[in-house]
């Protein structure tokens, strides 16, 4: 699913988490590492029951994927579920289709023991990408993050810092390393301001 990226400060959207409230990063070159945040993707808490085939079905049908059984990740058609525990998956989607997807997965799972709860506004996602991605990381989060045990693909919650997160690793095409870091709004300039830092010995950028 391609990210919509906006650097903090973009006026030509509307407001994201890290608006007005994070300094500019570096002008370097050739940075080690690049941030940017992927403001106002859809973002929905769904609860069930994958042992209900009903459930999988339903979800199945109204997103055009099956739910993961295991962490990691599964992606349909600009959608994509993101596995958080045994009955819980985090569902994201494009800009401001939190509506619409909301629609369907409650529409199709009207009757069902089930949730579907739009956290858009109470989560933001900073992308974190270049060849020292994976050393700012380890500064502050506990996961071997070695692509033998998060390759592509993989989905985890954790901490940087003293922020709670979920980590998304998807890689560039060439294999570079690339994340997108899911953190609570409250969190997002505090998790900007140790992720640029972090990467301050490496030259950061945008992008």
């Amino acid at each position: 699913m391609p990210d919509t990226m906006t650097a903090p400060g973009d006026a030509s959207a509307r407001r994201s988490a890290t608006a007005g409230l994070v300094r500019p990063l570096g002008t370097s070159a050739n940075p080690g590492v690049r941030l940017a945040e992927i403001a106002h993707e859809a973002k929905l808490n769904l609860r069930g029951e994958l042992a209900d085939p009903g459930f999988g079905a339903a979800v199945s049908g109204a997103l055009g994927l099956d739910l993961p059984a295991r962490p990691g990740v599964a992606a349909g058609d600009g959608v994509a579920a993101l596995w958080l525990g045994p009955t819980e998956w985090l569902v994201v989607g494009g800009v401001d289709r939190e509506a619409d997807l909301a629609a369907r997965l409650q529409g199709a799972l009207a009757g069902r023991h089930a949730a579907v709860t739009n956290v858009t506004d109470n989560w933001t996602v900073i992308a974190l990408a270049g060849p020292k991605a994976l050393d700012v990381l380890a500064k502050g989060c506990p996961l071997d993050l070695h692509p033998r045990s998060f390759p592509a693909g993989s989905v985890a919650q954790s901490m940087v810092g003293q922020a709670d997160v979920v980590l998304h690793r998807t890689d560039d095409a060439d294999g570079a390393p690339r994340l997108r870091v899911y953190v609570r709004r409250s969190f997002a300039q505090y998790l900007w301001d140790w992720l640029a830092d972090g990467a301050l010995e490496y030259g950061v950028g945008e992008g």
